[in-house]
């Protein structure tokens, strides 16, 4: 443990000094033979310290790119590696390695639509190693759930949603989500809610790690209202049949360890007529995905910007392992309800969520299921009754083709 620690400081050392050096010193023959050799010694500090220095004196070429992917791609330093290995594609396009090493490095970090778009330039041995067994369509899923409130004026929830997701071309990946949602009964409440939505959402890859997604999200409702009377069976009004409309654009940059997202949402909501702005941003500390932070800023207005309302969402990811994840957030909101996730969320009550936490769990039972449990507490402020709360459980389950 001593000697490695010295040794660390003498390389240390030594490149330091290096940095000292004139250019012709510190020239590219040596840069070459030396970090061949810690290659081939699968020293990666030592080596990404030298290539770092390398290159911030302009000595900068195809198998030093290589090599310093390689040793942050050892060390699962991903979104850092990937930079590299494109690097490396400028330099020399024929190559098959430094593709499968950044398919890999999209693949780890969740860029599914940029791994299938960069399998399109494979030779024909990497398609058969990496690609030959892809289907269109790559996955399967369905969440249930019940939302339980403590209001004894406002019903419970009922929620059920499936959805399937697939490439066309490899290029661009659609997403699919039927969701019914149900809400009340015939007696005793001030309201039922029957509602069948449909979501849909197209995302692709651009140039320089942008990328690009725009949604619809269709909502028919019939919802009918009661007068409650104390001293007879509450009285039905008839029933009120409505269509819903959200879409939603967004475009991703991934910079490093940060994804930056910006987006505009546009709703239809009964005789509501909203606009909807928001910008975020993701930092992974260790270059990949077992740690992120992040929060998204909305800026939210009906029907005219003459009034703006905010809502704040913080989050934070945890993949302790391969096989188990955690999320949770906290929606704090003012003004009206908004839609998250490029539209995939709507609330449309007319009581407004001032406040949501969700907690979630995601195991993977094998190579293709994941099992998921979602709770979540939402504050409601009510227009006719007094403010009350949900507490709503949800169970998923995902197969992945």
């Amino acid at each position: 443990m001593y000697f490695g620690k010295t040794y660390y400081i003498i390389v240390t050392f030594f490149l330091c000094c290096a940095s000292s050096f004139s250019q012709d010193e510190f020239s590219s023959s040596y840069v070459d033979v030396k970090s061949y050799q810690l290659y081939e010694a699968k020293d990666w500090d030592a080596l990404i310290l030298l290539t770092d220095s390398a290159l911030e004196k302009g000595i900068d070429y195809y198998y030093l790119r290589m090599r310093i992917g390689i040793a942050l791609y050892e060390q699962k330093k991903y979104l850092i590696a990937k930079n590299h290995f494109e690097k490396a594609i400028e330099f020399n396009s024929f190559e098959d390695l430094p593709k499968e090493y950044l398919f890999y490095c999209y693949f780890f970090t969740d860029h599914f639509e940029e791994s299938r778009t960069l399998a399109r330039t494979f030779s024909p041995d990497l398609k058969k190693k990496l690609y030959k067994n892809w289907r269109a369509v790559d996955l399967f899923s369905g969440e249930g759930g019940t939302k339980m409130t403590t209001s004894s004026e406002v019903p419970n929830a009922q929620y059920f949603q499936a959805s399937l997701g697939h490439f066309i071309a490899n290029r661009v990946y659609v997403y699919h989500a039927y969701t019914y949602y149900h809400q009340g009964t015939m007696q005793d409440w001030l309201w039922t809610i029957n509602q069948h939505q449909y979501f849909i959402k197209a995302s692709m890859p651009l140039k320089n790690d942008w990328n690009l997604a725009v949604s619809f999200h269709g909502i028919g409702r019939i919802l009918q209202t009661y007068a409650i009377s104390y001293n007879s069976y509450p009285k039905p009004y008839d029933p009120m049949s409505t269509s819903n409309f959200v879409e939603s654009f967004s475009l991703r940059k991934s910079v490093g360890k940060f994804d930056y997202t910006i987006g505009s949402t546009v709703l239809w909501l009964d005789s509501l007529y909203q606009f909807q702005h928001d910008m975020s941003a993701t930092y992974y500390p260790f270059a990949n995905k077992k740690l992120a932070l992040g929060g998204v800023f909305y800026v939210h207005t009906k029907n005219r910007y003459s009034q703006l309302n905010f809502a704040i969402v913080p989050y934070v990811s945890f993949k302790p392992s391969s096989k188990i994840s955690f999320y949770a957030s906290y929606l704090y909101n003012q003004g009206n309800n908004i839609a998250e996730w490029n539209g995939l969320l709507v609330n449309n009550s007319p009581d407004l969520t001032t406040g949501r936490l969700t907690l979630n769990a995601t195991v993977r039972l094998t190579e293709d299921w994941d099992l998921s449990a979602t709770y979540q507490y939402e504050m409601k402020q009510s227009i006719y009754t007094s403010d009350y709360t949900f507490n709503s459980i949800f169970i998923g389950l995902k197969f992945k083709l």
